[in-house]
């Protein structure tokens, strides 16, 4: 999915204090490209892609997904389903290509996050999507408009764009010059930072 984020932080050197814009992208990138719309049984899906040792391993109390999630207040749903993505990422892309605030575009996409990943609802369904777009005071009738007439090639261009730059799943981050995937602890980005302050 994408948005963009701008936000003013502090990061602390070893010899100094500067404070910079942070922009942060979110860029589509499809985990499973070719899902139907019908979307997959999540325990199904892990079961086939993954075997019958990853849903065990899913499937017992402190997994690493739920200790993570719990450590920032969230409850991953695991009723949910392996859904198609596509339209999601077409309002994202959007958004970013029509001037739609920063903020604006944030709140959206957290709205997705909470509709899918806690409360499991099905966002490959248009409807949902614009009641997501409706909810947080979006334009509902443009931007149904624009999946109507569609920039899935688009998305799809930065997807393949991604993967053959290396990318093979998400969370996957792009700092200046540094480039590295999965889930990681604030301390770091702190890291990060400082050696591009210090690069400077």
């Amino acid at each position: 999915m994408s948005a963009l984020a701008k936000k003013t932080i502090m990061v602390s050197s070893s010899s100094r204090n500067k404070s910079f814009a942070l922009n942060i992208d979110w860029e589509p990138f499809f985990l499973n490209r070719d899902m139907s719309q019908e979307g997959e049984d999540l325990m199904e899906h892990l079961s086939k892609k993954y075997g019958p040792a990853a849903v065990e391993k899913f499937g017992k109390p402190g997994n690493p997904l739920d200790v993570a999630g719990s450590k920032v207040g969230i409850t991953f749903n695991p009723s949910r389903r392996v859904i198609n993505t596509s339209s999601a990422h077409q309002i994202m892309e959007y958004l970013k290509s029509n001037g739609t605030g920063a903020e604006k575009q944030d709140e959206l996409m957290d709205l997705f996050f909470k509709r899918y990943f806690e409360e499991a609802e099905d966002l490959s369904k248009v409807e949902r999507l614009l009641e997501c777009v409706e909810t947080v005071g979006l334009d509902k009738v443009e931007i149904e408009k624009m999946l109507e007439e569609g920039n899935g090639e688009s998305v799809m261009a930065k997807d393949e764009k991604y993967k053959r730059g290396g990318v093979s799943g998400v969370p996957f981050f792009f700092i200046g010059g540094y480039k590295f995937s999965g889930a990681q602890p604030p301390e770091v980005f702190e890291e990060i930072l400082n050696e591009i302050i210090e690069e400077e």
